[in-house]
């Protein structure tokens, strides 16, 4: 009999293996549908590497612009230059500039799949500008000194960009530029860009146009299957929790609402939204409401596609949260002093498909920058996921927007692979938010206080006499950032002087471990496999360590139904 269950199980781990390349490559989601696949944004990105070619200085120091793949270093005069040749499958999802430059007419020429003959041949005005192609508004646009194209520039095998280095000064022949993208495991599917849309491409642009200009309204519509967890107008206590979903799985939640239109700063500070996943005594989102949302400090109101400020029903939240067994979602009152709060909501669905989805993760940390001190921590966390973006609020007692001039740098999996221009261009800004080299026809204007878009903006920003602000957001919903082993996300703020305060909340999705992953690189392999294969039929297993951890279902033994474990969880 144990023999006949050996065969049967090896028969159906071969069986899987045989087709999981199929598997596989069917979960790669690019172009358009990156948007507007809403439950995809939680879905893990096996083999998928994010990348930014950017102008930042590779010496480390602050000269980050006209610098490029090659010729290597600071270019000064008009010269022919590679901006980056990239291996694919991939997509850019991201061109930015700002507003000042992009407008110089610096030369953008791709070409795809090493041909000769470039099949983007155009420069930075006409596409920041929306004159290039069918790329167009709102896909393109222009926000508080900077420039950005959403398009989505797929190619099929790999991709080289070229432009022309103009000479300076003037200083505006600078050339800042950065290019976001992702590549895809090989045999990744994907067709390169062509002037023309096919009829299945315009439909998929207008759904993500159509995203793009109803931010406010939930990404996915509405839902037959979806059920609302109300909490009426209620007191939370000082020291004191209220359960807004107590839920048991599999299921998703849509939708977070929390209504407080009348809540002070200390209100807001003081209330944190805290989930916690399957059961676990530690929460996963510990968050004060005011920088989870982005709310208060004289912030601006706004509308973003995953979250904001600005609905009917209060603060919103519509990243997809996918959990397994069970999710606990409460609001925990830090104050001294009574909170109220108007509505809840809590929109799920249950019995939701959630192989390979993530779980959402939020962490928000705060820094008093020291003397000597280089780089704000944003995110440092192990395991497998992808980073989202971030909210970022800084200040700094000195009439002086140099705390701006720090830039993003991401290390995945032990290497730095994202290494941004200045903080305010990490946001889709520019020029100091158009408070410098002011560009007077910005949609918000000459020394604009706040501007908001779909997936970036700055909430506040100003330059009194002894102080500067700016709280901004960027989502990277297309152009997020996959990771299997780490991953790290930190900004400088060493130009910024000594006792400037920095407040960051950092949204990524994370892999839950799973039984059967005993190497701990979010999927059940081969590796795995073997080490399965080593504790077959031990018995005795006393401790859930003892067989290595195979005892899956504590039966004390490792059998078939350990191995039909290990099945479920195959890749």
């Amino acid at each position: 009999m144990t023999t006949v269950k050996i065969s049967i199980g090896l028969r159906v781990i071969i069986c899987f293996v045989t087709l999981w390349p199929a598997v596989y490559f069917s979960e790669a989601v690019a172009g358009y549908d990156a948007y507007t696949a809403w439950e995809d944004w939680a879905r893990l990105r096996l083999g998928v590497q994010a990348g930014l070619a950017s102008s930042y200085d590779r010496s480390g120091g602050n000269n980050d612009y006209s610098h490029y793949e090659s010729p290597l270093g600071l270019l000064t005069t008009d010269v022919n230059a590679t901006v980056k040749t990239i291996e694919g499958p991939g997509v850019i999802y991201r061109f930015w500039m700002p507003h000042v430059m992009a407008r110089r007419h610096f030369v953008v020429r791709m070409y795809f799949n090493g041909e000769t003959t470039p099949r983007i041949n155009s420069d930075s005005t006409a596409i920041m500008g929306g004159t290039f192609s069918y790329f167009a508004d709102p896909l393109i646009t222009t926000c508080a000194g900077g420039q950005v194209c959403y398009e989505p520039i797929p190619f099929a095998q790999s991709l080289r960009i070229e432009t022309v280095n103009k000479e300076f000064p003037p200083w505006a022949n600078r050339h800042y530029y950065q290019y976001s993208y992702l590549t895809f495991p090989p045999g990744t599917a994907i067709n390169s860009y062509t002037e023309q849309l096919t009829l299945e491409e315009q439909q998929a642009r207008s759904a993500v146009v159509s995203l793009f200009e109803n931010v406010g309204k939930h990404p996915a519509g509405g839902s037959q299957a979806a059920i609302d967890v109300n909490t009426p107008a209620t007191v939370i206590g000082s020291d004191l929790s209220i359960t807004l979903a107590d839920l048991t799985g599999p299921g998703l939640i849509r939708k977070l609402n929390i209504g407080m239109p009348d809540a002070n700063d200390m209100e807001l500070d003081g209330l944190r939204l805290r989930v916690y996943y399957d059961g676990n005594s530690t929460p996963s989102i510990d968050v004060s409401a005011g920088s989870f949302f982005g709310t208060g400090k004289g912030r601006a109101l706004y509308k973003s596609i995953p979250l904001g400020t600005d609905s009917n029903d209060g603060f919103y939240c519509y990243w997809p949260m996918p959990f397994r067994e069970s999710m606990l979602v409460q609001l925990h009152n830090t104050t001294d002093a009574n909170i109220s709060i108007d509505s809840a909501v809590v929109q799920y669905e249950v019995g939701a498909n959630v192989e390979k989805m993530c779980y959402l993760h939020v962490i928000e940390s705060t820094s008093v920058r020291q003397s000597g001190q280089i780089y704000h921590p944003i995110l440092s966390t192990t395991g497998c996921g992808h980073y989202i973006g971030d909210l970022l609020y800084v200040e700094q007692d000195a009439n002086s927007f140099y705390m701006l001039e720090g830039d993003d740098v991401i290390t995945v999996d032990g290497t730095i692979t994202l290494n941004g221009t200045g903080l305010e261009d990490a946001y889709n800004g520019g020029a100091y938010y158009n408070w410098v080299a002011v560009q007077p026809d910005e949609p918000e204007g000459e020394y604009p206080r706040s501007a908001t878009r779909p997936l970036n903006g700055i909430l506040y920003v100003s330059r009194e006499e002894e102080l500067a602000r700016a709280d901004q957001y960027r989502w990277r919903i297309a152009d997020c950032v996959p990771f299997s082993k780490s991953i790290e996300v930190n900004v400088e703020n060493r130009y910024a002087i000594t006792g400037s305060k920095w407040t960051s909340v950092a949204f990524w999705y994370q892999y839950p471990c799973v039984d059967g992953d005993f190497d701990y690189d979010c999927d059940v392999d081969f590796s795995d496999f073997a080490v399965f294969a080593s504790h077959w039929l031990q018995s005795g297993c006393e401790d859930p360590n003892w067989c290595g951890g195979a005892d899956f279902d504590s039966s004390r033994k490792v059998g078939i139904e350990d191995l039909a474990v290990l099945v479920e969880h195959w890749l």
